[in-house]
């Protein structure tokens, strides 16, 4: 489906009682380059306005003049003495996707709250499901091996982000000290900026923060693929005396599972997107 970039002044001007399913992909951007999609909301039956990123006076300079050309095309092949909108469907002419560091970390950081307290949801509901049986022990052991590798190296790996995100800004180490730690390209990137500590330690932080991320979901990724397989090869309707209630919370405990699995491959995806970004001097 073909979507617009619709320039408009402030927010307000986005009439969502106007709006149709055919306008979702639509993205306006206001006078301060601020970015806005469209988002239908299935408890409200109503079309969201959501924000999507904040552009720099750069970007969104550059974005005006993709405008303001496709506006001169369609002027000049129409006649048409006015136009709003433009179709952004063309691939050699679309402006560059923009890609905002902090807050994909921040976001990220955040979600890991909530990975948190559903893990210890799921690895409760199993075991008050009684569907492991614990006379099993060759099942059981596997089972709270799994839960013990998640208890004693994920939430360790947790707290290991966000004390690493409060040293970087709060109380950074000395530039020296991360220099020694980035690889080849990194060290790359820090010579680029030629000795100016902001834009460095902000690379810094980018760096490390992707390098953590990356490994705490790598490895929970295992973790969880563990679990997956197992409550995979787990038939609940062969367990006597299982009861209905405990046949939906080791239901409902697999489908967080993979819920969070797909949710893991999604966030590796966007990390390949920050190490694009982490390789570009000139964002810093």
């Amino acid at each position: 489906m073909k979507g617009k970039i619709i320039n408009i002044s402030k927010i307000s001007d986005i009439d969502t009682s106007k709006i149709s399913v055919y306008d979702l992909n639509n993205r306006y951007i206001d006078a301060r380059g601020n970015i806005y999609g469209l988002k239908y909301n299935t408890g409200s039956k109503k079309i969201d306005i959501i924000k999507i990123l904040r552009a720099t006076d750069k970007e969104a300079a550059a974005l005006k003049q993709f405008l303001a050309r496709k506006k001169m095309g369609v002027m000049e092949s129409n006649g048409a003495d006015e136009i709003t909108s433009a179709d952004t469907s063309s691939p050699e002419e679309e402006p560059r996707e923009i890609f905002d560091a902090d807050r994909f970390i921040s976001t990220t950081i955040s979600n890991m709250g909530t990975h948190r307290n559903r893990i210890k949801g799921v690895i409760m509901s199993i075991r008050n499901s009684n569907i492991i049986i614990l006379e099993d022990k060759m099942e059981s052991n596997e089972l709270e091996q799994i839960f013990r590798d998640y208890e004693i190296d994920m939430e360790a790996m947790f707290d290991k982000v966000d004390n690493y995100q409060k040293e970087l800004v709060n109380y950074p180490r000395s530039i020296t000290y991360y220099q020694a730690k980035v690889d080849d390209n990194g060290r790359k990137i820090i010579e680029a900026l030629a000795g100016n500590t902001e834009r460095i330690m902000k690379f810094v932080y980018h760096y490390e923060m992707s390098n953590t991320i990356k490994e705490v979901y790598l490895h929970l990724k295992v973790i969880m693929g563990k679990l997956k397989d197992f409550m995979i090869n787990k038939n609940i309707e062969e367990v006597k005396n299982a009861t209905q209630h405990d046949k939906q919370l080791f239901q409902d405990a697999n489908t967080s599972i993979n819920n969070t699995m797909m949710e893991i491959d999604r966030l590796l995806t966007d990390i390949e997107h920050l190490e694009k970004y982490l390789a570009e001097p000139d964002h810093y």
